[in-house]
This record gives C-alpha cells, sequence and structure tokens, in this order.
C-alpha cells in the first residue's frame, strides 16, 4: 500500500506540472490584475490555510500512506506561491501598508 506504482508516479507529475503552469499564468497576470488584490491575497490565504490543515489531518489518519497527502501537500504549495506573489505585488503597489500596523 506505500509502494507507488508507475501509475500513480505519473499522475502526480501530470497534476503538479498541471498546478504549475496555472500558477505561472495567475502569478505573471498579477500586475496586470484590476480591482482590489487585497481581497485576492486574502482568498488565497484562506485556501492555503484549509490546504494545509487537510494535510495535516490526512497526514495524522493515514499515516504512512503518502499519497494523498502529497497532492494536498502540492496544492500547498500552489495556494502559497499565489498568496506569496500577490502579497509581494500589494506590497509594490503601495497598497499593501495597513496604517493600523495590522499585518496577516
Amino acid at each position: 500500500m506505500n509502494v507507488f506504482t508507475s501509475s500513480e508516479w505519473i499522475g502526480t507529475a501530470v497534476f503538479a506540472l498541471i498546478l504549475l503552469i496555472i500558477a505561472y499564468r495567475v502569478i505573471r497576470g498579477l500586475p496586470k490584475m484590476t480591482g482590489d488584490i487585497a481581497a485576492f491575497r486574502k482568498r488565497t490565504l484562506v485556501w492555503t490555510q484549509v490546504a494545509l490543515v487537510l494535510t495535516v489531518l490526512q497526514l495524522n489518519f493515514k499515516a504512512g500512506d503518502w499519497r494523498f497527502a502529497i497532492i494536498l501537500g502540492m496544492i500547498v504549495l500552489f495556494t502559497g506561491s499565489i498568496w506569496l506573489a500577490a502579497r509581494r505585488e500589494d506590497i509594490r503597489s503601495g497598497a499593501g501598508a495597513d496604517p493600523a500596523g495590522h499585518n496577516e
């Protein structure tokens, strides 16, 4: 049960490639995004946290079976990279400064 088959490796690689392409396109499109990027940043942070919690739960309840946890881990990296790029873009554009000094 803990051994990956070649079809599982291929499926994981295809899924990672799809996430990589989507993340690249989203991150490259951030500077051209119209509207409030802070709302987008907050949504991606929420999805990163949700994926991280699901990953930890998966690791706790299915100890020794890494297949689904790897997929969830890739989703954490995907949403986290988009959040980080949106945060950087928000700071670069000057809209990220909170007058009260609160950060997320």
